[in-house]
């Protein structure tokens, strides 16, 4: 084999070893910059006017859904880092929104819950975060939706499976 074609295989094997050169090339950075942007839109709107995060706000979804549950669930639920729903609660806790409470069948564990503050915070951001959420959506019909709703369950599914 001569120098020549020696460098252009290594070339080639750098080449498709290599990311790829364009994010969008690819569907798990895709999902990725959806997330992050889906996640700008929120802030862009509700965050301001409201003084919530997006993991505050998903931590009030949470326990308006379902009281008691504990800052691990809410990480477990969501897949977000267990260090990112601690800081939510903590500022949550602090403007009064939720409060902790020692569960009796696990003294060891703290069970959460929206306050009448909360409450009230929450009934007045859902309907701007719902109107934002069909803001967001409206890009897409009802069917590609569903598609891209079924299809996410299943790769959420097996990232998950991978995971444990």
């Amino acid at each position: 084999m001569d120098e020549k074609t020696s460098r252009s295989g290594a070339a080639e094997s750098a080449a498709l070893a290599a990311p790829p050169m364009d994010a969008s090339d690819s569907l798990l950075a895709l999902i990725h910059m959806a997330s992050r942007q889906i996640g700008r839109a929120f802030h862009a709107r509700i965050a301001t006017e409201f003084d919530v995060t997006v993991v505050e706000w998903r931590v009030m979804l949470s326990l308006a859904g379902r009281s008691g549950a504990t800052a691990a669930d809410i990480a477990e639920m969501w897949a977000m880092e267990k260090m990112a729903v601690s800081r939510a609660v903590g500022r949550l806790e602090r403007m009064g929104r939720i409060a902790r409470r020692v569960k009796p069948e696990d003294r060891r564990s703290l069970a959460l819950a929206l306050t009448a503050k909360g409450r009230r915070v929450f009934k007045r951001i859902g309907p701007a975060a719902n109107a934002r959420y069909r803001e967001i959506t409206s890009a897409a019909t009802p069917d590609e939706l569903a598609e891209l709703s079924r299809v996410l369950t299943k790769l959420v599914r097996q990232a998950r499976d991978l995971a444990d």
